[in-house]
């Protein structure tokens, strides 16, 4: 069984939502999909579209390999309109010791190279793999600016006249300890690239996955994956934070802290783009340790990004809201549902086994709903403190996410095992999403 409005693939494994686009009047979400099984392995771009947000399209797979460069998986990448055209930017993938009894694997995590390549599709349609596709930044050979395995996600972007380009990749420092770093590029024709600038200014984990930067406003922001940032649970978490970005020079400043972008710590890899009222709207992958009927892996609800008073909110984008629009007082766990609360310090809430409690801030406990095997992903997790606790519950199923104080913080988890149990010290309403 599927989520009821939550994008899934139809079967297989999933991961990054890549090539982000509202494009000629459709949104087309483009993810990464192993065709094979509900594991990772050689990566393709499946292909959804939606007018709305709301409901799905699949297109099936978009982008697989099929040069030399690529021939171990097209990895994350975005997209871009150019001259009525659609422009995909991704990472292509070499093994250097694949696997003899696994075309799917490497012998070993760090036995590939890594080059950027694109691909122009006349219509967000067609994609002809092997004649439109080419290579833009080949793979960084020793003593160069990047790392020649690890230099991946291309995001693109235009500003007045001119294309810019972040990559994802790390460098060893001068303890001989990898650390992330950020490469700048530019074009003036968004095919032929040339290098700028990096950035290297803090020190967060070893990688930083999936870099976004964008504008809303007249504030910037920063939003990436870095990994291995913990020892416990998952060990790499998407993030954002304010900066300040120079297009005459490509020079990164960053301003405030880098802190969660979700507080469950099951999303990662988020992508943003603009809708179609011009508003920064992003989709992320939720982590799935166990597969769900012959799939593994989900996405959030769109989001959109807002900025008020010196702090960033994530809040439901408003064509999802408008589903829910029918009360009720039954809940039924594999219905898309909406619940609302006001939660007073020690109040609680059970939704179908997942435990909500707020004292000073907001904690979770899935401990009843969720089947990973490792107890540290298990772990309950909390908001930073928060003075009044509102909450706009989202229920799908394998899905919960919850919105505090109209987006001030927001905290989504998948869950396995929900019933159909509520229970609250504190009044609440539900809505269900309208039959459509």
């Amino acid at each position: 069984m599927h989520p009821q409005f939550h994008l899934s693939p139809i079967k297989n494994w999933c991961n990054d939502p890549v090539g982000f686009i509202y494009y000629q009047g459709n949104y087309h979400l483009f993810y990464q999909y192993f065709p094979y099984g509900c594991t990772w392995g050689t990566m393709h771009w499946r292909h959804a579209m939606s007018q709305d947000l709301v409901h799905w399209q699949d297109l099936d797979i978009a982008l697989y390999p099929s040069k030399s460069y690529d021939a171990n998986g097209c990895f994350s990448g975005s997209s871009l309109e150019v001259n009525g055209q659609m422009y995909i930017y991704y990472t292509s993938i070499q093994y250097t010791r694949p696997d003899p009894e696994n075309i799917h694997q490497n012998i070993s995590g760090d036995d590939f190279i890594a080059s950027q390549s694109m691909l122009i599709s006349p219509d967000g349609f067609h994609f002809d793999n092997i004649k439109d596709k080419h290579l833009i930044i080949p793979v960084f050979k020793d003593g160069e600016i990047g790392h020649s395995t690890h230099t991946r996600d291309p995001k693109v972007w235009k500003h007045n006249d001119t294309y810019y380009m972040v990559l994802a990749s790390k460098y060893l420092d001068e303890n001989n300890h990898y650390q992330g770093q950020l490469l700048f590029y530019t074009s003036l024709d968004a095919k032929e690239w040339t290098y700028q600038n990096n950035y290297r200014g803090i020190k967060i984990g070893d990688m930083w996955e999936c870099p976004d930067i964008f504008q809303i406003k007249k504030q910037q922001f920063l939003i990436m994956s870095p990994e291995r940032t913990e020892n416990h649970g998952y060990p790499s978490h998407a993030r954002i934070t304010t900066c300040d970005f120079s297009h005459d020079n490509c020079e990164l400043t960053i301003t405030n802290e880098l802190r969660l972008l979700d507080y469950g710590r099951d999303l990662y890899a988020p992508q943003t783009t603009i809708d179609d009222s011009g508003r920064r709207i992003y989709i992320g992958w939720m982590r799935m340790p166990v597969k769900a009927d012959g799939w593994r892996g989900l996405f959030i609800y769109p989001r959109v990004i807002e900025y008020h008073d010196g702090h960033i909110y994530t809040r439901l984008h408003p064509h999802v809201k408008a589903l829910f629009n029918k009360e009720t007082d039954h809940f039924d766990y594999q219905k898309a549902t909406h619940i609302h609360t006001t939660m007073h310090s020690g109040d609680s809430m059970n939704i179908g086994g997942y435990i909500i409690q707020y004292q000073d801030c907001l904690k979770v406990d899935r401990t009843h709903v969720f089947q990973s095997g490792n107890k540290d992903v298990d772990l309950i997790c909390e908001t930073p403190s928060i003075e009044h606790c509102d909450l706009d519950i989202y229920v799908d199923q394998y899905i919960i996410e919850i919105y505090i104080n109209d987006g001030y913080y927001v905290l989504s988890h998948v869950v396995y095992d929900l019933d159909n149990t509520i229970e609250s010290t504190t009044p609440y309403t539900m809505k269900i999403a309208k039959v459509v």
